[in-house]
């Protein structure tokens, strides 16, 4: 019986130890686990102390702006919108941008210079150098007269054809004991005609006229014993200066000044010629339509 007792007091106690062994081990295990998890947290601590990267966040920005544009100049007005993208982000800004629109609308230069086509008028009145060989002029001033028609090769310059009349008027001469009279005076000029605008994006327009072809000068002579009417071809050229102003893009009027030169002596026309060619000045108002 006291073997019973003293074998089942041992038991108890060996199992007592047991449990508390199992008890400290357990807790033995929770506090690694709770120092291992601060030192990790110390640890991390101490990496953002010195700077080491971690994670970051990336913020870009776009930014869109549309702008109304307009130019103008000489040959018209340009209106075009455009649209410009900046985006930015880590690397810098980034931008993009076209025009997404434009109308063009064309100057009153530009509308007439698109015309290829002049037709015009002209009126005036002519002067003579010439004289006879008593050193007496042939006549006085006359009517002037023309038409010309052009084509536009460039803004600049033009070519075609041109028809002129240069009729001086009658004059008479008896100072010297001896009566002339010299009248029908007239030349009449088909030529090849070039135009030379200085300034073809104005309204107001300098320009060089300039002509190359035939002639035909006529006069007659009335004298105290005979009389004459005599004409004669021959090539000749004018050339001069001239200010238009260009009302619309198809009508324009303007001042035009011109030297005409014609290889023709006036030997040729009256038996009181001093063997000189014939000269004349002009001023006409010109007046045309382009086409």
């Amino acid at each position: 019986m006291k073997k019973t007792l003293v074998i089942t007091a041992c038991a108890l106690l060996l199992g007592a130890n047991a449990a508390f062994a199992q008890k400290g081990n357990m807790n033995s295990a929770a506090y690694q686990q709770k120092a291992g998890a601060a030192a990790t947290k110390k640890a991390n601590q101490a990496s953002l102390k010195k700077g080491e990267p971690g994670l970051k966040t990336t913020k870009v920005t776009t930014t869109t702006d549309v702008y109304d544009v307009s130019a103008t100049d000489k040959k018209g007005t340009v209106d075009y919108g455009v649209v410009e993208q900046t985006i930015t982000g880590p690397s810098g800004k980034t931008t993009t941008g076209g025009v997404v629109y434009s109308n063009y609308t064309p100057s009153k230069a530009a509308r007439t210079n698109a015309k290829k086509m002049e037709v015009s008028i002209a009126g005036g009145e002519t002067y003579s150098f010439n004289k006879d060989n008593r050193k007496d002029r042939y006549a006085t001033n006359g009517l002037a007269g023309g038409v010309s028609a052009l084509w536009n090769m460039s803004d600049n310059f033009a070519l075609g054809v041109d028809y002129m009349m240069l009729h001086p008027r009658a004059k008479s001469h008896d100072q010297d004991g001896e009566y002339r009279r010299y009248k029908d005076n007239y030349l009449h000029a088909v030529s090849l005609a070039g135009k030379y605008t200085l300034n073809a994006w104005d309204s107001w327009r300098v320009y060089i006229p300039m002509g190359w072809g035939m002639m035909n000068a006529r006069m007659k002579t009335s004298a105290a014993d005979n009389s004459s009417s005599k004409d004669k071809w021959g090539t000749g050229f004018y050339a001069g200066l001239g200010l238009q102003y260009d009302i619309t893009d198809s009508l324009f009027a303007g001042l035009e000044y011109r030297y005409t030169y014609a290889f023709i002596s006036d030997k040729h026309l009256s038996d009181f010629g001093r063997d000189k060619d014939l000269q004349y000045h002009s001023a006409f108002f010109r007046v045309g339509m382009r086409f």
